[in-house]
């Protein structure tokens, strides 16, 4: 009579040679798995640099003395300069009529419509307006979240006087 714990070690033996014979059957039918290419985010191209005109330079060199700036007109470049450092605070609209509120960098409030001159709103998409002046110049600002201006300090305001104030001391 055959013991039952004999077939312990026979049935692990047996399963060992299987996994020798199946392992070296199907070694050679491995191939490596097909190359996936990684997601890479979308990259903006650089912008062009901007192309240098030398033919000042050519006409007054460097170490010349009487080498002076160059005239240029200060009302159109002082009218975009003024709307590019303003802040596009917020735009009103009203069927077809628009209003745009910019806050200049001193602090005053400039308003421009469809009509004003020389800027007027041409469109709006909700984070970005377009301004157009009289002579077909074109300048874009982004709608930018709007700050609470500061507290007046002279005039007494009761808001002032109380954060002047020092807190009372609870000892």
């Amino acid at each position: 009579m055959i013991k039952s714990w004999y077939l312990g070690p026979i049935v692990g033996v047996a399963a060992l040679a299987a996994s020798a014979y199946w392992w070296n059957a199907e070694k050679d039918r491995w191939s490596p798995p097909a190359p996936r290419k990684p997601d890479l985010p979308k990259v903006e191209p650089m912008p062009q640099a901007i192309k240098v005109r030398a033919k000042q330079a050519v006409e007054r060199p460097v170490l010349w003395s009487a080498r002076r700036p160059v005239a240029v007109e200060e009302k159109k470049t002082s009218l975009v300069t003024e709307l590019m450092q303003s802040r596009l605070t917020a735009v009103f609209e009203s069927g077809k009529e628009r209003v745009a509120v910019l806050q200049r960098a001193d602090g005053s409030t400039l308003k421009i419509t469809a009509d004003t001159k020389p800027w007027r709103i041409d469109s709006f998409d909700g984070r970005k307006a377009l301004f157009i002046s009289a002579d077909d110049q074109r300048v874009e600002r982004p709608l930018e979240a709007g700050s609470a201006p500061p507290p007046a300090k002279a005039g007494g305001s009761p808001v002032g006087e109380r954060q002047r104030r020092p807190a009372p001391n609870n000892r």
